[in-house]
């Protein structure tokens, strides 16, 4: 069950260092390896999320609309489109829009329902909620990030940015609730759990995380392009707002995945080999333990989703370095690599 959600979660977004960071059952230098699944597992799972989608929509609020239309459009999305793990969306889905449009004249300031509006809309619905979650936390990097525009403009605004919160564990923590409101038939627990124990909080902590990783990380190319050393270095205002930006995403990122970015960002940026050696030796502690993790998870019955989803219930677990620094621990791995370690490859 947990390889067949995380595959899927990984085929559903191009593949990306999103899946590496998200996925806690991967090891971190493997690609999450493709896993062969059966017919009854695809329709077991699209039958499953379209009765969780109608649900969700028919309470009529806005958290529970914008997740509707965000699973409804994950559940027909094509996982053999033509480019290599890619999906490829069927035509608009009517229910869906509506629900979309109905999440986006109710969601107000409610940062959860407009990041969940933000994740699978249109270009018009994405600036509205993403603006609108700006508004109700200006001085997050996030929100700006999903909205998007132009590097300088992103670069000027975050001026203001004192964190990279993306409100991960708190979405997740949703979505698991709301999934858990309508249980799979036994032939669909059959089929999703493939031969292993199947446990409904476990099933829903892991499928939310797997459509978390596939939809929400904003795309931040434009960002690395506009800060790449030719393109920051002879421009001292951007090369400072890069630094800027590249500091809270090392440093204060909810998710892993920031983390990794914020610090490929400041060697990057790094303007003398000191500066370079420190953000070098921060890494090879990051990759200890993403490494680490992956491979502690592994031993675990059902790959660790047991304590995935007990350290997902803990409300002192706050981002997924927390997470991590609580499986390392509960493993009796230290936090920090032995001297002379080096991530492998």
């Amino acid at each position: 069950m947990i390889r067949f959600l995380l595959a899927a979660a990984c085929a559903l977004a191009l593949w990306s260092p999103i899946a590496l960071a998200q996925a806690p059952y991967a090891d971190f230098d493997d690609a999450p390896a493709e896993q062969p699944e059966g017919a009854a597992a695809q329709a077991a799972w699209r039958s499953w999320s379209a009765r969780s989608a109608t649900a969700l929509a028919e309470t009529g609020r806005a958290r529970e609309l914008a997740f509707a239309a965000l699973l409804r459009g994950l559940a027909d999305a094509d996982p053999e489109g033509p480019a290599a793990g890619s999906a490829q969306p069927v035509a608009p889905d009517g229910d869906a829009s509506a629900w979309r449009r109905d999440a986006a004249e109710r969601a107000g300031n409610d940062a959860l329902a407009n990041a969940l509006l933000a994740y699978g809309a249109d270009e018009a619905t994405r600036l509205r909620a993403a603006q609108r979650w700006l508004g109700a936390d200006p001085q997050n990097l996030a929100p700006l990030l999903v909205r998007g525009g132009s590097v300088d403009a992103l670069l000027a605004d975050a001026r203001v940015a004192n964190r990279f919160d993306l409100g991960m564990l708190e979405q997740v923590r949703w979505m698991q609730a709301a999934l858990l409101r309508t249980p799979p038939t036994p032939g669909e627990r059959a089929a999703l759990a493939d031969a292993d124990e199947f446990v409904p909080a476990e099933h829903a902590a892991i499928t939310a995380m797997g459509l978390w990783a596939a939809v929400a990380f904003p795309a931040l190319e434009p960002l690395m392009r506009g800060c790449d050393v030719d393109a920051a270095g002879e421009n001292a205002t951007r090369a400072r707002d890069c630094r800027h930006v590249a500091s809270l995403m090392a440093n204060t990122s909810d998710t892993q995945l920031g983390r990794m970015l914020g610090l490929a960002l400041l060697e990057r940026l790094a303007s003398t080999q000191a500066e370079r050696a420190d953000v070098q030796a921060r890494r090879r502690i990051f990759d200890w333990r993403m490494l680490q993790w992956g491979r502690a998870s592994a031993t675990l019955p059902r790959d660790g989703a047991a304590q995935f989803a007990r350290l997902l219930a803990d409300p002192s677990v706050r981002t997924e370095a927390d997470l991590i620094a609580r499986a390392l621990q509960e493993a009796g791995v230290p936090s920090e690599p032995p001297a002379g370690w080096q991530p492998p490859g």
